[in-house]
């Protein structure tokens, strides 16, 4: 739900400019958010730019503290996974995981877009033993989750096209939209690394950059 300020209007006689608060329900779909930003925008050219800015970064700071408060998903580093193939019942005791599934992790056989599922029908945006319908982008704070070496370069690409978007978008739009997944993404990469992280950038092929590119633009979503 997304509190939004809007249509300043004179109210009560005493010339004060009094504003109008919405609540916003994203069920409704994006045409009417649209539509309502669209209308807020127009006021604030008119010069009400800071009020603009003060729900932005309420927006931002309450889409980084849900994000952060679902946490970053569980990642297996180079070592984990060259352990899980000699010594794959250890692992998987401390990964929590069944062995067949861990094999099946590490043969990279249960990945998504970044990260791996390690139980599509059992998670935690579905019904039991249904197929998983959320989307790739809530595996960054799944349980079902786990990260191993090979999807950083995905991850890295998707980073850096948040960060790019938000230089493309409303200020607001970007916040409501992207600013969790980025927070997640972030203290992701931070775990990594500069170095590696580095190197996932300059490394990453041109299969992971159409992969992260048909992502964003929502190619692969369930219909």
């Amino acid at each position: 739900m997304l509190h939004v300020l809007v249509n300043p209007s004179v109210g009560d006689g005493s010339g004060a400019r009094c504003w109008q608060v919405h609540r916003y329900d994203f069920s409704r779909g994006v045409g009417e958010l649209a539509t309502l930003l669209s209308s807020f925008a127009q006021d604030r050219n008119r010069g009400n730019i800071t009020e603009y800015r003060k729900v932005v970064a309420a927006a931002l700071s309450d889409e980084v503290a849900k994000a952060r408060a679902r946490g970053t998903v569980a990642m297996m580093s180079a070592e984990d996974v060259q352990r899980a193939r000699t010594d794959p019942e250890a692992v998987a005791a401390e990964q929590q995981l069944d062995v067949a599934v861990l094999k099946r992790l590490v043969a990279r056989e249960l990945d998504t877009i970044l990260a791996a599922c390690t139980d599509n029908r059992n998670g935690p945006h579905g019904p039991p033993g249904q197929p998983c319908p959320a989307s790739f982008m809530l595996c960054l704070g799944c349980e079902c989750a786990r990260a191993l070496p090979h999807h950083l370069p995905v991850q890295v690409l998707i980073h850096d096209r948040l960060v790019e978007r938000r230089g493309q978008l409303d200020p607001l739009q970007w916040a409501e939209r992207f600013a969790g997944p980025h927070a997640q993404l972030a203290d992701l990469l931070e775990q990594d690394g500069e170095v590696a992280v580095s190197d996932a950038r300059q490394g990453a092929t041109d299969a992971e950059r159409s992969l992260a590119e048909r992502f964003l633009n929502r190619e692969l979503d369930l219909r």
